[in-house]
């Protein structure tokens, strides 16, 4: 089997790698040619994976055409705000199964990246799957153990993923829930970084576990009022992965909610980083649809105020503690 990664950010690399490890022929199309060179170079992606040798990805590519051509699985670890611009300049055969590995939702449209791939490349649903999880590139290019989720609504499909994914360090579930895994996926960025401000304002633990919490209660029902289902939000790619990204020192979006809860906007946060911070650009595209819906997201709402409107996160947290009481439902 022929796998084509597009993508040489750090999880795009260390998917490239697991995949090559796992005895299949891969190769990895890389955007920068800086990136590209140092691959080459030093066998090593120094900007987004640093310290981990590439011994396993045989062909590494700034040819997009000639990385996925002839490809029976095709891997897009694309951000996610980029998808739409990147995959529109080439036209697959029609056979190959493609894995999303983006966890955003697009501004403007709203749509999910499995919609932006089944719209430009006419893919069949049946063959489109979204991989997502509590999942740190660092870790797993370091063969450290991780769980993971495969969502598609080919149950046929899915097991194909799971088998050519899962190792004895990466282990694979499937759902046929794609759209639980992809919205949990994205939306648990969004709370991460309220996490993250929670530790910039040097708040306690008691403050950011009830905030962690009450965020998973906001993403469920929200999630399922888009159409996932409320066991796929609680399980690896919604609470799984909003609790590790929570708490890591690893997570870009927590470590983002950290330097705004110092006092830092996000245009100065991107000059900060090359890599890209997800939960950004995911907070508008969900604020933005949550209003469209008229939906009534407290949470969501002060972090895109702190965002968007430069609200002072002091004052949204008094906003928050101030609402009328309730019950738990």
């Amino acid at each position: 089997m022929k796998i084509a990664v597009i993508g040489a950010g750090g999880w795009g690399t260390t998917i490239a790698e697991l995949l090559g490890k796992n005895r299949f022929e891969v190769s990895l199309w890389v955007h920068s040619k800086k990136t590209f060179n140092a691959i080459k170079t030093y066998k090593e992606n120094l900007f987004y994976l640093g310290g981990v040798k590439i011994q396993y990805t045989k062909n590494v590519t700034l040819n997009l055409r000639d990385a996925v051509y002839g490809s029976d699985l095709i891997i897009s670890a694309l951000p996610s705000q980029k998808l739409r611009e990147i995959i529109s300049l080439i036209k697959p055969i029609g056979h190959e199964i493609v894995v999303n590995l983006a966890k955003g939702i697009e501004i403007g449209t709203f749509k999910r990246m499995s919609e932006i791939i089944h719209e430009l490349w006419n893919t069949p649903y049946e063959q489109i799957a979204t991989l997502s999880g509590p999942n740190f590139s660092y870790e797993i290019a370091r063969q450290m153990p991780a769980a993971t989720v495969i969502g598609c609504i080919s149950e046929k499909t899915s097991r194909e993923i799971q088998d050519i994914f899962m190792n004895d360090r990466f282990r694979v579930y499937y759902t046929t829930d794609i759209t639980g895994v992809e919205l949990g996926g994205s939306l648990k960025n969004v709370y991460a970084i309220a996490a993250g401000i929670s530790d910039g304002l040097q708040f306690g633990d008691s403050s950011k576990a009830s905030l962690i919490i009450r965020s998973i209660s906001e993403l469920v029902k929200f999630g399922e009022i888009l159409g996932g289902r409320k066991e796929t939000f609680v399980g690896l790619s919604g609470m799984g992965d909003l609790v590790a990204t929570s708490f890591s020192k690893r997570s870009r979006n927590r470590w983002a909610g950290e330097e705004i809860g110092k006092g830092k906007t996000i245009e100065e946060i991107f000059k900060l980083t090359p890599q890209v911070l997800e939960g950004i650009y995911t907070t508008k595209a969900a604020f933005e649809l949550k209003e469209k819906l008229n939906l009534e997201m407290p949470i969501l709402t002060s972090l895109y105020n702190i965002m968007y409107n430069k609200m002072d996160p002091k004052i949204e947290l008094i906003k928050l503690m101030q609402r009328p009481g309730k019950s738990e439902d």
